[in-house]
C-alpha cells in the first residue's frame, strides 16, 4: 500500500473538502445535500512518513489539508531527484490518476493531514456533485502549473537566479493560502531545495548569501524575509549573475560600465562577480547560511 506509515484522522465530507478548495457554498441544493451525505476520509502522515511509495498501486488521489509534502523521483543508487514541493489545497498522485502504479513518491516535511478519494469514487462524487468536477479539474490544472514552475527554474544558467525563481514562486504560493509572501518559514532543507535546483546544496547556501548580502532577502536558518520583491523580481528574470544584466531592455551593459547600485552594494557586487567564476571548495568559508541552517 502507498499509505502504510499513515494514519486515519477522522471521516469527513466533500462538503469539507469542497470548502478547502474553495467551493464554500454550492448553489444546487440537490448538490449541496449531496456533497453533505458522501464521506472522505482524512489520514494524517507525521513528519518524515512516505504518503505515496514509487511504483505503489495507484489507488486514490490526496489532498493536502495541512502542512507540507516533498515529491520526489528516486533512483535505483537511493539519489532522490526532487519534482514540487505542494502545500494545503493542492492534490498530490495527480500524475497516477490514468495509470497502475505511482510514477513518484511524496514524503511529509512536517506533520499533515490529507482527504483521501479513491479514483473507483471520483465518477459518482463528479455526477453528484458537478462542483467537485470542477475543482478537480482545477486541482490538476494547478499540477501541471507546478511542472511548467520546475521547467522555469531549470530554464536560469546561474544557480543565483534558480533560487530567486524558486523563492518567487513559493512566495505566490504563501500568498494563494492567505499567508504572507514577504516571510515565510521554509519547511525543505537545503538538500531538498539543491536537488530540485539541480546544484549542489553547498551551491544552495552560497546563492542564499548572495541575494542576502544584495539585501534581497533576509535569511535566519529556514526563515526567509524578502526584503525587496521587485528586486528579486527583476534579478529572476534574467539568466546572469549580475542585476544590470536583468535590466529593463535585457541588454549586457561593457563589464567597465558596470558599477553597484543602491539595490547591490558594492560588497555583494563583489560576492556576485566573484561567483561568476568557479571557486575551489577547499578556499571557501563558511558562508551565511552554512553558518545558520540547521
Amino acid at each position: 500500500m502507498s499509505t502504510s506509515n499513515t494514519t486515519p484522522a477522522g471521516r469527513h465530507t466533500l462538503a469539507d473538502l469542497l470548502g478547502l478548495l474553495g467551493h464554500d457554498g454550492l448553489d444546487d441544493a440537490d448538490a449541496a445535500q449531496a456533497a453533505a451525505r458522501m464521506a472522505v476520509g482524512l489520514r494524517r502522515v507525521p513528519a518524515g512518513h512516505p504518503l505515496i511509495h514509487m511504483g505503489a498501486p495507484a489507488d486514490a488521489l490526496y489532498f493536502v489539508h495541512t502542512g507540507t509534502f516533498k515529491i520526489f523521483r528516486s533512483d535505483e543508487d537511493g539519489y532522490e531527484q526532487v519534482l514540487a514541493f505542494a502545500g494545503r489545497r493542492e492534490v498530490l498522485a495527480f500524475d497516477a490518476l490514468c495509470v497502475d502504479v505511482h510514477p513518484t513518491a511524496a514524503t511529509a516535511l512536517e506533520d499533515s493531514t490529507v482527504f483521501v478519494i479513491h479514483k473507483t469514487e471520483l465518477p459518482a462524487f463528479s455526477q453528484a456533485v458537478p462542483a467537485f468536477g470542477r475543482a478537480l479539474q482545477r486541482a490538476g490544472s494547478l499540477a501541471l502549473t507546478r511542472t511548467n514552475e520546475l521547467v522555469d527554474v531549470m530554464a536560469a544558467v546561474a544557480s543565483e537566479v534558480r533560487l530567486a525563481r524558486f523563492l518567487l514562486q513559493h512566495s505566490r504560493q504563501m500568498a494563494a493560502n492567505g499567508q504572507s509572501p514577504r516571510r515565510f518559514l521554509l519547511r525543505m532543507g537545503r538538500r531538498d531545495i539543491a536537488s530540485m535546483l539541480g546544484v549542489a546544496h553547498e551551491t544552495v547556501s552560497r546563492s542564499f548569501t548572495t541575494l542576502a548580502l544584495a539585501r534581497m532577502i533576509h535569511v535566519n536558518d529556514r526563515d526567509v524575509e524578502i526584503l525587496d520583491m521587485d528586486a528579486l523580481r527583476a534579478y529572476s528574470r534574467s539568466t546572469r549573475k549580475t542585476l544590470d544584466d536583468a535590466g529593463p531592455q535585457g541588454a549586457r551593459r561593457p563589464a567597465a560600465s558596470r558599477r553597484p547600485s543602491s539595490r547591490c552594494p558594492a560588497a555583494a557586487w563583489a560576492l556576485i562577480e566573484l561567483n561568476a567564476a568557479p571557486v575551489p571548495e577547499h578556499k571557501m568559508g563558511p558562508s551565511l547560511v552554512e553558518r545558520t541552517a540547521p
